[in-house]
């Protein structure tokens, strides 16, 4: 969930304030007085600075932009090296939330719209919600959110994509790297690897990060799925054209019960003309290629190394 579903679903609403804005809680028992205190200590330190209101007998928080702009606001004349100096702002930002103990990554409002930057220093403050809902499931799919966002972004946009963003952008699409690694990636424009080999996977392909044209595509004869984040490591080999995984036994073909968010029949793998592609079959938690969530029955080709994501369950693609 994001910030736009909340306000979707009738749970607040945003309002424009001259040059401020300003979200109002549109139910009761939301608001979480403990963190607005803790909110309110820390303004000067990396959040916007929020007031509470009521409005029309509701609880309004009322967020101050002085003389910050938001980083859609800035991307049109913004370069690549300026882009990495706030995104290390914004996860440092994130680190000291998560490292808060009060708070929690995912009450931020983690949106373009809604990152604030400083236009001289760069210097970045964040939109603190403190409510009793967070706008995504948990810390790490505020993360993931927000990793491909950004992969999104540098992909997408000419002025934003040099070699620096390029493999920043790999470094954000390895499940293996924390937000901390993340974090010292940007700031020293080193790729970290703090565990050796870490099989970095290829981002999505857009045509701003992979200029040059390459030949055709070899055709693949074979197929692994590798557990990369469970205690006991699991491989699953495709080997039949439609290969369905889920954690029913009697309807699949590769078998995952350790995790019950993952769906009984949750996403195949289909064999097709050499090449492989996953299709998600309307599970509950969802089916994810490179942080990038799937629409049901939309097939998406994989590429060696991409990262495939079932649920809260990552694996990796092993194509020969």
């Amino acid at each position: 969930m994001s910030v736009n579903a909340l306000v979707e679903k009738g749970i607040l609403a945003e309002q424009k304030c001259g040059s401020n804005f300003a979200y109002t809680l549109l139910e009761d028992g939301l608001f979480l007085p403990t963190e607005y205190k803790v909110l309110r200590s820390q303004d000067d330190q990396c959040f916007l600075k929020c007031m509470k209101l009521t409005y029309n007998g509701q609880i309004q928080f009322y967020y101050l932009l002085e003389d910050y702009r938001s980083l859609a606001q800035m991307l049109p004349s913004l370069d690549a090296d300026g882009l990495m100096v706030i995104v290390t702002n914004v996860l440092a930002n994130m680190l000291q939330v998560k490292n808060n103990g009060f708070l929690s990554c995912q009450k931020l409002d983690l949106t373009f719209e809604h990152i604030y930057v400083d236009t001289n220093t760069y210097k970045v403050k964040l939109v603190y919600v403190p409510v009793n809902q967070g706008f995504y499931m948990d810390d790490a799919s505020c993360e993931n959110a927000f990793r491909t966002s950004l992969i999104k972004l540098i992909g997408t946009t000419q002025n934003l994509c040099n070699n620096k963003t390029i493999k920043f952008a790999n470094s954000l699409s390895n499940g293996l790297l924390s937000l901390q690694d993340l974090y010292e990636t940007a700031n020293t424009g080193k790729v970290f690897q703090p565990y050796g080999n870490t099989g970095a996977v290829n981002v999505k392909t857009y045509s701003g990060m992979q200029p040059k044209m390459e030949g055709p595509r070899r055709s693949a004869s074979s197929m692994q799925l590798v557990s990369l984040n469970v205690p006991n490591k699991i491989m699953l080999s495709v080997d039949k054209s439609e290969y369905v995984i889920g954690k029913k036994a009697d309807a699949v073909d590769g078998i995952l019960s350790f995790n019950k968010m993952i769906s009984r029949i949750h996403c195949k793998i289909i064999q097709r003309d050499g090449q492989f592609f996953i299709e998600d079959l309307r599970s509950a938690n969802g089916t994810y290629v490179n942080y990038e969530k799937l629409n049901p029955h939309s097939p998406r080709l994989l590429k060696n190394g991409d990262r495939i994501r079932l649920a809260n369950s990552d694996f990796e693609a092993m194509i020969d």
